[in-house]
């Protein structure tokens, strides 16, 4: 099966509003696109993803296991373009000032262990303290 991921997000769209017409809108295409883009990706597994008649639309148990999956999926390649994008600036910096008695070891360290991808530093600052209001 051929997942085109915007066939997949259309897909997405219709089954969690259960309504052509509606989800058409919040993807901001025509009824009749969204509706030939859906039996498309009926088609090429052969099975059909919605019941639809005159009470309105639900899912077949294939729409149920491709919603689940779907849902899964979509997931997987927003984190993939997420990761492209952070290779693609290079590594992250975080640098933290702090003063003599300010112990900053353990959030740091638990900063780096969220954030493997930051490269993450503390830097002693000199001078006088900050001014109270």
């Amino acid at each position: 099966m051929d997942l085109d991921l915007r066939k997949v997000r259309y897909f997405v769209a219709v089954a969690e509003l259960l309504h052509f017409g509606r989800a058409a809108e919040q993807l901001h295409i025509a009824q009749p696109v969204l509706s030939r883009q859906i039996r498309a990706l009926e088609k090429d597994p052969g099975a059909e993803l919605f019941v639809r008649d005159s009470h309105g639309v639900t899912l077949t148990s294939a729409g149920r296991q491709l919603l689940d999956d779907a849902r899964h999926l979509l997931a997987s390649a927003d984190a993939a373009r997420r990761r492209v994008r952070r290779a693609a600036r290079g590594p992250g910096r975080f640098v933290v000032g702090f003063r003599a008695g300010v112990v900053v070891t353990r959030a740091l360290r638990d900063f780096g262990a969220a954030h493997p991808d930051v490269d993450v530093h503390a830097r002693r600052v000199m001078g006088a303290p900050p001014a109270r209001a």
